[in-house]
């Protein structure tokens, strides 16, 4: 491990990473990505400084737009693993009084075992943030060693990062200047003073368990895996553990060897582990149909397709941008749900079929199916995608006040900005909305009467829609791809009740 064989590992570890996002799992980046929208303004800002752990939560979300481009979005990821690896390795060298070469794949245990905890896709990047940020505290801290600075920065800390900074509390309770009982009792008190002031005074509406658990390290809150505090726990534990390590004299290269082999071959098999295969190609299917690459969705389906209804509801609205309709049978399906689900309260299951609607022309079922997707999304954080698709709506039906709302914030993003502003010039012009392929089609072909939608008389619906304009190929195909779904389901109800017909 001479002078560049280190870089060299780490700028490998980094890259690593940017294949694995970009090229293996890229749906997880875009999926993170559209449940949330950072906007540059000052209101945002102080939103979420608002709570504990705050500026972790807000540094996170600014980096996640970035995930809007692929490439951009993993190349950041792996920067910051490559950096949480050498700040592992440079705390254990302030922590011990040696730090011997040989022992550096150890530093890369910490940023795989984060890696593998983003397999669960409510995990956020809040987390991984708090945990940079209270590891930078702590080489900041090892530099110094200053007193003083760990007083002040402890209480902070707690508020900006959230409990991610125990790290940084027992970093200094175990290397810090001065008797160890004296810091140990200080850093304890400090925290202690700093979490009952918010639960008491600032942060009175979280109750402890959620104070203590991470307001923004997962999204669904008051059930944070244990994973999360195993790796916090690891944080502190590698770099101690390091720089306790002694040097060797004999066998450095099989030392060498063997470390990176284990760590290597039990990341993969954890990472293999970690990642749900039928939950992430249901996340693949999802960004395909948002970018409308309908036959590479179909490819993907024959090679391998989930048995669930959001994947069949995908499948099946691709087979119909293709003009695949007659291969249905060749896919798995679940019957009439396969087309058209009904509402389900998550931020992921109405989605396609929000999707289906807004092109057969249910326009006010598109939007209400976008409007409870972005309001499922567990930590109330809002939706680009869905918010561009109730503005669509709007403008279908002629609602430029409530479009305009939805077109103003977006406006304050990155890489909404443009599309909002193209769609400011829709806002109280009929004529230009008519112009429109898409909007013109859409208001030729959608229901002319505002009624509850009845997801049981679906095909009434549709049928609807296809009395009403004989043009509404979508609505016809759908209909009878409903019939026929419908009548093979009665057909094995009564086949498993011993009725006489079979399906």
């Amino acid at each position: 491990m001479g002078k560049w064989l280190k870089p060299i590992f780490t700028l490998l570890f980094g890259a690593a990473v940017w294949l694995f996002w970009w090229l293996v799992f890229p749906q997880a980046l875009g999926f993170k990505e559209q449940n949330q929208l950072f906007l540059f303004t000052t209101d945002f800002l102080l939103e979420r400084l608002s709570v504990p752990g705050g500026f972790a939560e807000w540094l996170s979300d600014f980096i996640t737009q970035f995930n809007h481009i692929i490439w951009l979005g993993a190349l950041l990821n792996g920067i910051i693993f490559a950096v949480i690896q050498v700040l592992v390795w440079q705390i254990a060298g302030k922590i011990g009084k040696g730090r011997y070469d040989v022992w550096y794949p150890l530093s890369f245990i910490l940023p795989t075992a984060v890696l593998c905890l983003l397999g669960d896709m409510y995990v956020t990047m809040g987390f991984v943030m708090a945990i940079l940020l209270s590891l930078v505290l702590s080489r900041i801290y090892l530099s110094r060693k200053s007193t003083a600075f760990a007083m002040a920065a402890i209480p902070v800390a707690f508020w900006l990062i959230g409990p991610a900074t125990c790290i940084f509390v027992f970093i200094y309770m175990i290397s810090g200047k001065g008797k160890a009982l004296r810091r140990i009792i200080a850093g304890l008190a400090l925290s202690a003073a700093a979490l009952v002031l918010f639960h008491y005074v600032l942060a009175v509406q979280y109750p402890w368990r959620q104070l203590l658990l991470g307001i923004n390290y997962y999204q669904i809150p008051l059930r944070q895996p244990a994973s999360l505090y195993i790796v916090m726990t690891l944080a502190v534990a590698i770099p101690a553990f390091v720089a306790a390590l002694p040097g060797l004299t004999r066998c450095r290269t099989v030392c060498l060897i063997a470390q990176s082999a284990v760590i290597l071959f039990s990341g993969l098999s954890l990472l293999h582990k970690s990642y749900d295969r039928d939950i992430y190609e249901i996340l693949a299917y999802d960004q395909l149909v948002r970018n409308e690459r309908w036959e590479e969705l179909v490819s993907r389906a024959e090679k391998y397709q989930p048995r669930s209804d959001i994947g069949c509801v995908s499948v099946n609205l691709a087979l119909f941008m293709t003009g695949r309709m007659a291969e249905m049978p060749d896919f798995y399906q679940v019957g009439t749900r396969g087309l058209l689900m009904p509402r389900v309260r998550d931020c992921i299951s109405n989605i396609s079929t929000g999707e289906a609607f807004w092109r057969l022309g249910f326009v006010n079922e598109a939007l209400r199916y976008a409007f409870d997707t972005q309001e499922s999304i567990p930590d109330l954080k809002k939706s680009p995608r869905a918010m561009m698709r109730m503005a669509e709506c709007r403008i279908v039906n002629g609602q430029y006040k409530v479009a305009s709302k939805y077109i103003d914030i977006l406006k304050h993003s990155l890489f909404y900005r443009k599309w909002a502003e193209e769609h400011e010039k829709f806002l109280y012009n009929d004529e230009l909305v008519d112009a429109d392929p898409v909007y013109h089609y859409l208001r030729i072909v959608r229901s002319e009467e505002d009624y509850l939608f009845h997801y049981p008389e679906m095909d009434k619906m549709l049928a609807k829609l296809c009395v009403q304009n004989k043009n509404n190929i979508m609505a016809a195909w759908y209909y009878q791809a409903w019939a026929a779904l419908m009548k093979a389901e009665n057909g094995y109800k009564e086949t498993d009740t011993g009725g006489a017909h079979g399906s």
